[in-house]
């Protein structure tokens, strides 16, 4: 390969870079090894304890205990299904103001649907009823809530609504879609899977200083709510 000198005098080859431009990558390095070995401290990152996530928030449990098909209820200490008891006593009519001996702690607060006989079939108080007449068990509670609940419903069966167990990858294991009454009361669909919950703590990034999580807990401990947000007369949010 033939050398050339170029207007410098210094020696190239076929017109590339002078020889001298090698040379100077070795000690460029080391001073820079040096700086960052020597040099200022750089950017004092701020250290935060990490938050302890509770882990109930973690769980996978339902929210509720279901009944079982037939159901069974402890009374006086005994395990007794619902028609141990109606066989002998039977049920108020809907709508009456007489005192409660038994499910006292049942709170009917389900919109229009008012009355018991609505989804208890009269006769058998261990199955329940569809409008059609219907008789089907506890375990299909699904179809029943579906006759009123029908968008829900559709929700539920395409993973919008409600929760799922198990794995997406249903060749991995068992998938598993929780019923209605696993978070709702059916008495008082609103509770508890209505309830407020905390959510987890967000993101750190120590970069933007205090924490998304700590500066949320500071406007939760302002305003006293959950989320940190208040709302106005109009039902907009006052935190933009």
């Amino acid at each position: 390969m033939e050398s050339k000198i170029d207007a410098g005098g210094v020696r190239g080859r076929d017109g590339g870079a002078p020889c001298w431009a090698g040379a100077l990558v070795a000690p460029v390095f080391l001073a820079l090894a040096v700086w960052f070995l020597l040099g200022p401290d750089g950017i004092d990152l701020p250290a935060e304890e990490p938050s302890a996530i509770d882990p109930a928030l973690l769980a996978t449990t339902p929210r509720r205990e279901i009944l079982g098909d037939p159901p069974v209820i402890l009374i006086d200490g005994f395990q007794r299904t619902c028609m141990e008891c109606h066989r002998l006593f039977q049920p108020r009519e809907d709508g009456t103001s007489l005192q409660l001996m038994q499910h006292r702690h049942i709170k009917l607060d389900h919109g229009i649907n008012d009355r018991c006989r609505n989804c208890h079939h009269v006769e058998d108080r261990d199955r329940l009823v569809l409008h059609d007449g219907t008789v089907i068990g506890y375990s299909d509670v699904v179809t029943l809530c579906s006759k009123c609940h029908g968008p829900t419903f559709r929700d539920w069966q395409r993973g919008a609504h409600g929760r799922t167990n198990g794995y997406w990858d249903a060749s991995r294991g068992e998938v598993r879609r929780l019923g209605c009454t696993e978070c709702h009361d059916p008495h008082t669909p609103r509770v508890p899977a209505l309830d407020p919950m905390r959510p987890l703590p967000g993101p750190r990034a120590p970069r933007m200083g205090p924490s998304h999580g700590g500066r949320l807990e500071a406007t939760r401990a302002r305003t006293g709510t959950l989320t940190g947000r208040t709302r106005t007369p109009t039902g907009a949010s006052d935190d933009h």
